[in-house]
């Protein structure tokens, strides 16, 4: 029964966003996985329900994870958040199927320092820290973007350090990221496109492996809600795990999918 209430509480909050009178406009983000330097104004807020899907390790392995964010605007150029995140994840071990769940929450920070229709570029710096029953995160971003006609082009330059705590020892592992993609316009209100991801590893002071993913990405914006949508299989690894052929199947699965839902309210 413990393990139901996280999904319980979803439902609550999807049907209270479903109840909430919709606002005239969305802050939309056109990529589900690269943030964009866009922020909301003050006063303004907003809920967006992430769901990830990752499958294909070395092993049987599917993970189904669950963000509810909660966004609202508190300065020109300064916006926060909080998340509830919840994970399932069903893995073979020795031979049988172990199921494991987990929770933690999350707290965003962003400030836009350049804005992208007014400025040459956009740029926007993330702070996020993330805390569970054995585990800290802490994440920094650069967030730069520019909207040329049609094209949307986006980067971020991430650096993560998480600490997992158990009996006795603590392990560390240090992620440096790097993303970009871009979108075409079809209509004001669609968009598709490409994302792209290098996702690299350092533990212990030693570079493991270097992940790249490349996918698909589409989006589009209502009146005052948006949906976007994201396929990222992994291509040969730049830096596999050793011994663990051409794809990062240790750390990072074969194939991931997410899906971004909002509300402005």
């Amino acid at each position: 029964m413990s393990r139901l209430w996280p999904f319980t509480l979803l439902v609550l909050v999807l049907a209270g966003i479903l109840l909430t009178p919709i606002a005239a406009r969305a802050n939309e983000r056109h990529f589900s996985y690269t943030y964009e330097s866009a922020v909301l104004a003050p006063g303004e807020k907003e809920l967006e329900v992430w769901t990830t899907g990752r499958g294909g390790r070395d092993t049987r392995y599917t993970q189904l994870d669950e963000r509810i964010e909660f966004e609202i605007g508190l300065l020109p150029g300064l916006q926060t958040s909080m998340y509830l995140n919840f994970s399932a994840i069903g893995q073979e071990s020795a031979g049988e199927l172990v199921k494991s769940t987990n929770l933690s929450v999350s707290n965003e920070w962003k400030w836009r320092v350049l804005d992208s229709t007014l400025d040459a570029i956009g740029l926007a710096f993330y702070g996020e820290v993330t805390a569970g029953v054995d585990e800290l995160e802490l994440e920094g971003k650069i967030i730069i973007d520019k909207r040329i006609g049609r094209f949307l082009l986006a980067a971020n330059f991430v650096a993560e350090q998480e600490w997992e705590f158990g009996v006795g020892q603590t392990a560390e592992e240090l992620h440096l990221d790097g993303y970009l993609a871009a979108s075409f316009f079809i209509t004001p209100r669609f968009a598709i496109g490409l994302e792209a991801w290098n996702a690299n590893i350092i533990a212990e002071g030693t570079w493991e492996h270097s992940a790249i993913f490349l996918g698909p990405v589409m989006s589009y914006s209502g009146d005052g809600w948006w949906v976007t949508f994201t396929f990222l299989p992994q291509l040969p690894a730049f830096k596999p795990s050793e011994g663990g052929g051409q794809y990062v199947l240790t750390d990072y699965e074969r194939f991931q999918a997410r899906l971004l839902f909002s509300f402005h309210i």
